[in-house]
């Protein structure tokens, strides 16, 4: 049984561009809540970076979004297994889930699983917003 990973890092945000020629990651729109005007919100997608060290070993990644009120799941993703060849390696996955729905304001979780394991979890808040309000961060809707 393969060893169970540390988790270094997990950023929430729009987009992660993977650049081929020199393996770097860009992360695009990092944020910590989502300003929305109504309920239930279509939510095209969200991209979450994790940083893996001490994994040797084949290993799935799984990330499942959830309704922490009731458990709900919201999306999930899945990479398909890889395959990690020293422990002393920083591993960064990119997974992306799409087309979402935000029933109601609260607080929504990632979970990052590795071969059905919990390894760590991010959590962020839903917030509504009056359509005039100015926020801190981006509203979406109308």
């Amino acid at each position: 049984m393969p060893p169970f990973p540390s988790v270094k890092a997990i950023l929430i945000c729009d987009t992660v561009i993977h650049e081929a020629g020199t393996n770097k990651k860009s992360l695009i729109g990092i944020f910590e809540d989502i300003h929305v005007t109504h309920f239930p919100f279509p939510y095209p997608r969200v991209a979450v970076y994790v940083n893996l060290t001490d994994a040797h070993g084949k290993y799935t990644l799984e990330l499942r979004l959830i309704a922490t009120e009731d458990g709900a799941r919201i999306g999930s993703a899945t990479t398909p297994e890889v395959e990690i060849d020293s422990p002393l390696r920083t591993c960064e996955f990119a997974l992306q889930v799409g087309n979402l729905v935000f029933p109601k304001a609260g607080v929504y979780e990632f979970q990052i699983f590795a071969n059905s394991n919990l390894l760590a979890t991010k959590s962020f808040h839903v917030k509504k917003i009056d359509k005039n309000q100015q926020p801190d961060l981006p509203r979406f809707g109308n």
